[in-house]
């Protein structure tokens, strides 16, 4: 009976570790998981949007060729509305368009950092806005700082939509909050800068895998 009785109390144990080793396997896996660096991919190009730090956000930039000065122009926080009206509708289009979507985020409040890129075609003054979730971006855009100016995803792709030709285009005010411009005819010089930014993108812009 003796022996029966430690027989049993060593597979019980047996048991019992292994349950264990289970349980901190699976914790180990899931932690690995969630501290892995969250991507986006857009037109099957990947990018990483961790940005828990001002060192990541600016390698954010750099991922797509952008060069960044390294302290921010602004930061603060906004709040993405429950309902999009005409400038979210609008906005969120350009977020979709680079593998991103604001609308999980509705009511959420992110936190928006606003960095002043130095080498954008064609342009002295060209700023790149992130928001952040999270330690993640999940939107963002690169514009000018002028209202008659212009809006693009991170990729700096200038193209009609962008501009917003013959009809109100995306920008942002003075303090870099979303506004709807005036509708405005893009001339032949603006589309011949559309075309010579748009050959101009870095060529190093996207990472390789």
């Amino acid at each position: 009976m003796f022996v029966i009785s430690v027989k049993t109390g060593k597979r019980k144990t047996i048991a019992v570790l292994a349950a264990v080793l289970l349980v901190v396997t699976a914790a180990i896996v899931v932690v690995k998981l969630n501290n892995s660096a969250p991507q986006a991919d857009n037109s099957g190009k990947k990018y990483s949007l961790a940005a828990s730090t001002n060192e990541e956000r600016v390698a954010f930039f750099q991922q797509f060729g952008w060069e960044v000065k390294p302290q921010s122009v602004s930061d603060g926080e906004v709040t993405i509305p429950q309902t999009f009206d005409d400038v979210y509708t609008k906005y969120n289009n350009i977020q979709q368009e680079q593998g991103l979507d604001l609308a999980p985020y509705a009511g959420k409040t992110c936190k928006q950092w606003v960095y002043e890129i130095t080498n954008f075609p064609e342009q002295e003054v060209m700023r790149g806005t992130l928001l952040v979730y999270d330690g993640k971006v999940v939107g963002g855009d690169l514009c000018t700082p002028a209202l008659d100016g212009f809006m693009t995803g991170f990729d700096g792709q200038l193209d009609s939509n962008d501009y917003g030709v013959n009809e109100p285009t995306l920008a942002r005010g003075n303090d870099d909050a979303l506004t709807m411009a005036p509708a405005k005819t893009v001339s032949s010089a603006v589309e011949e800068a559309q075309s010579k930014a748009s050959s101009e993108i870095p060529a190093n812009a996207w990472p390789t895998d």
